[in-house]
């Protein structure tokens, strides 16, 4: 049965999803929020454009631990609930580029951090990307992210400019130096996170290989992804 429409918080395997936009700068070919009609899963994460703020994300993430089956009711409080609920990571990703909403990704990354102070063991955040986020904001916004997202996912897909355009689709704004921007955040990433992976889905026209060896030369790790 489909979740309440306007799903912000999910489960995924061990990890609680946040879903905090659908406003994206790309329509990549591989994307599923179309085909899928906005679910999920059985979740439903249409927005309808009214996007969640702070204080709401962080009510969705305890009711989400609440739901999620442990027989108790979970702290007030969305670290120690998601310690409660045994969920590993919090992950930035729904039917939208969630770096389009800097302001609140730092807002809420900085409310799950400050439950240290408390004695909460901290809890792994990762934002899945794909890596447009300096055009988007006309700055380096990487060091915004630092000691507050442990790992960023940069969905690039491919190592050719030309072919990375027709993969990604991006609007038009972003077209002339996206793959340019995108390559640039993932080497600012590398120097400030903990953690930053390119991923590829893998599409028949791709060459994992120069991904790879990409990848490699960047430093930074590749995860594939299948294509659904």
């Amino acid at each position: 049965m489909k979740e309440a429409a306007g799903k912000t918080a999910y489960r995924y395997k061990d990890a609680l999803y946040l879903n905090i936009t659908n406003r994206c700068p790309t329509l990549c070919v591989f994307c599923i929020k179309n085909s899928w009609k906005m679910d999920f899963r059985g979740y439903d994460l249409n927005l309808k454009n009214a996007e969640p703020q702070t204080p709401d994300v962080l009510k969705s993430i305890i009711a989400e631990c609440n739901a999620a089956g442990t027989g108790r009711h979970c702290p007030q409080s969305a670290p120690r609930a998601m310690r409660a609920a045994g969920f590993k990571e919090l992950v930035f990703c729904g039917y939208g580029e969630p770096l389009m909403r800097l302001p609140q990704v730092i807002e809420i990354c900085k409310s799950i951090r400050d439950a240290k102070a408390d004695g909460v063991p901290a809890v792994k955040i990762r934002v899945n990307t794909n890596g447009l986020g300096n055009l988007v904001w006309k700055r380096d916004i990487a060091p915004e992210l630092k000691n507050l997202v442990d790992s960023v996912h940069v969905s690039l897909n491919t190592a050719d400019p030309e072919q990375w355009k027709k993969i990604m689709k991006p609007l038009k704004e972003y077209e002339k130096e996206g793959f340019e921007s995108a390559v640039e955040f993932i080497k600012s990433s590398k120097k400030l996170l903990r953690e930053t992976v390119i991923t590829a889905v893998e599409m028949p026209d791709i060459d994992l290989k120069k991904v790879q060896k990409f990848s490699e030369e960047l430093g930074v790790k590749l995860r594939l992804r299948p294509l659904l």
